[in-house]
């Protein structure tokens, strides 16, 4: 609900959901959970070869030699299920795997194959199964070999410093044992590091065996159970891979709900309030986030004491002016300034701040992460950096060290960071009303509704809506609109509303930014001796401009207008500018910064959802079931 909006009609949405859960609880009962391949009591498969293949354009092709053994001589073939779409929790939408050119081949059986799918048009879990072998007929022995062959479209993962194929190769749904599993692994570039897990989803066991053989990775894994996974990390260099990210669309459900047709003329009010409903969502969102503006004054400047100033709307189309300086603020300040939030990228950038400052430094650890080493604590440049170094070192004096090399390290920190930022903008008055700290959702109520009306129209486009009071299903346009202009207006509203002083302070930030992205090497001027890559580069983490930074300033260094070396403020097995990672650092701290996925089990369809953020090699990855694809198997 649309916090301080007087029209809202409570009573009628209080009606509404109530109608509503009622409807779910008959629905919730007729909809069962997508078929399971089975096996017969003695299925065992002898030996299971995966052989993959990553092009340099991101498909995968996937040979898999299967000797199968049937626990009795009555049956068709095998089944081959694999996972074609699952939500993705780091983002909130659908991860999308395209499989094409399947084949199936058998040296002494029929490898004909029919299609089949789970999961609907509103499912946002769906999977395929190649059912193989002739329906008229059973196997000639108890001991059939089969060759599957296909192609995968968005199987890659990438963190910025490195690509990887983080994939769950057998999936956890195959209802046979597994006695003996090989797996082969070419990449572009060669195999660079290699990470391999078994066992129930999420269990980080390592297989049987693991590593680079020549450019290859090798893997084995020995007597796998029923239900069990193993899961597959190849590191690749960045830059080979041209389609190095996972397919993302919206989630399914709720777009192909609204896109159902309307009624006729008791629709017509329905369709006007809610058509209404945006445009008056607009309108407050408009009114609630556009910031004052000192009218009187150039863009960027601030009244002196005591001088008559002119508020008014800030112009959104105003041209800001290049800064050539950073704001006298902290990196964390800007970050609520820009858009309301302090982000995760705000924290890596305040991380480094402090190490540019002297109050840390920043450690690699023997290159699988990074460590801080707390040096001098009064050197943080306010309150809220003071907080988050407390956090992150617990209250130890100089000299402790705090690992930060995996992910949700520096969580608490983070959430420390915010908090306090948030409070010091408060003081300083830089917004009418200091923005809602993001990750607080909507309403129970409200989710609810969004559930229930997907699972309504779910059974309404398969005929079981007929028996749905027309009354009721014309409530749900409206109630759709205002969910989702609620949930539109308050993200929007999370930039907040800034005062005419905070939007001068913000209009030297974006002036800054604007300076970073567009100046060229031989157009900066500074002083001889000077680090501006390490005073402007925590700006540049906040900015996202961390790389291009980077770029300009090794073209300061081949000029020699800068020393080739790495920062004073990091340790590292490198000792030139050009080996400093700036990628590798930021999306190490980023990584830190971000809270680890929350546990759950399979979802009977054999992929997992554990996200496309995941990584084998230590971004909230390295388990059973943490990659991509998946699926299963058996006998039919």
């Amino acid at each position: 609900m649309i916090v301080g909006i007087g029209w809202t009609p409570r009573k009628l949405s209080r009606w509404a959901l109530a109608l509503l859960f009622a409807l779910a609880a008959g629905l919730m009962f007729t909809i069962g959970a997508p078929p399971r391949a089975h096996a017969d009591a003695g299925d065992v498969i002898n030996s299971f070869k995966i052989h993959y293949k990553v092009e340099s354009s991101g498909v995968l092709h996937v040979t898999e030699n299967i000797d199968y053994h049937f626990g009795s001589s009555d049956r068709h073939g095998i089944e081959r299920t694999l996972v074609t779409r699952e939500p993705d929790p780091d983002t909130g939408k659908d991860i999308v795997y395209e499989i094409s050119n399947f084949t199936a081949s058998s040296p002494t059986d029929s490898a004909d194959f029919s299609t089949s799918t789970t999961g609907g048009a509103f499912s946002r879990n769906r999977s395929v199964t190649y059912q193989i072998g002739d329906p008229n007929s059973y196997v000639s022995s108890q001991d059939v070999s089969y060759k599957l062959t296909y192609d995968v479209k968005g199987a890659m993962r990438t963190s910025g410093s490195y690509d990887e194929l983080y994939w769950d190769a057998t999936g956890n749904d195959w209802s046979a044992d597994i006695k003996n599993l090989q797996i082969t692994a070419e990449v572009p570039g060669g195999a660079q590091d290699v990470a391999c897990y078994a066992g129930p989803v999420q269990s980080n066991t390592a297989c049987t065996s693991s590593k680079k053989d020549g450019q290859q990775a090798v893997f084995s894994q020995d007597d796998l159970p029923a239900g069990q996974n193993v899961t597959i990390g190849v590191k690749i260099k960045p830059g080979l891979i041209t389609n190095n990210t996972p397919i993302l669309v919206h989630r399914a459900g709720l777009v192909s709900a609204l896109s159902s047709p309307a009624v006729f003329i008791p629709g017509i009010i329905g369709l006007i309030i809610t058509a209404g409903i945006p445009f008056v969502g607009r309108k407050i969102a408009k009114d609630r986030t556009t910031d004052l503006r000192y009218l009187n004054l150039a863009p960027g400047t601030v009244p002196l004491p005591g001088a008559p100033v002119e508020v008014g709307k800030s112009d959104p189309r105003m041209e800001i002016p290049v800064q050539f300086t950073p704001p006298p603020i902290t990196v964390a300040e800007a970050g609520i300034l820009v858009d309301g939030q302090v982000d995760i990228r705000d924290t890596a950038a305040t991380l480094v701040s402090l190490a540019v400052n002297g109050a840390i430094k920043i450690e690699d650890a023997d290159g699988t992460g990074y460590q801080v080493r707390l040096l001098d604590p009064s050197r943080a440049s306010g309150p809220h950096e003071t907080a988050m170094l407390t956090k992150i070192f617990e209250g130890r004096p100089a000299g402790a060290v705090t690992d930060l090399s995996s992910r949700g390290s520096m969580t608490d920190a983070h959430r420390t960071l915010v908090s306090q930022t948030r409070s010091l903008v408060q003081q300083k008055q830089w917004f009418t009303k200091v923005p809602r700290a993001a990750g607080r959702a909507l309403g129970g109520g409200w989710i609810g509704a969004v559930v229930i009306f997907g699972w309504i129209f779910l059974h309404s486009a398969a005929g079981a809506g007929s028996s749905f009071s027309p009354v009721l299903l014309l409530l749900l346009f409206p109630i759709a609109s205002l969910i989702i202009t609620t949930a539109i207006v308050r993200r929007t509203m999370r930039r907040g509303q800034r005062t005419a002083q905070g939007r001068a302070v913000c209009d030297h930030v974006d002036g800054f930014k604007q300076y970073l992205a567009t100046a060229e090497a031989e157009q900066l001027r500074f002083e001889e001796g000077q680090d501006i890559f390490s005073r402007y580069l925590p700006w540049a983490i906040a900015f996202d401009l961390a790389d291009r930074w980077q770029k300009i300033c090794q073209q300061l260094v081949d000029m020699g207008r800068l020393p080739d070396q790495t920062p004073y403020w990091y340790a590292g097995p490198y000792s030139t500018f050009n080996a400093f990672n700036i990628g590798f650092l930021t999306g190490s701290l980023t990584t830190a910064a971000t809270p680890a996925p929350s546990s759950s089990g399979g979802s009977g369809f054999g992929g997992t959802g554990f996200g496309s953020g995941g990584s084998a090699f230590g971004g909230g990855g390295g388990f059973s079931g943490g990659g991509g694809g998946g699926g299963g198997g058996g006998s039919w």
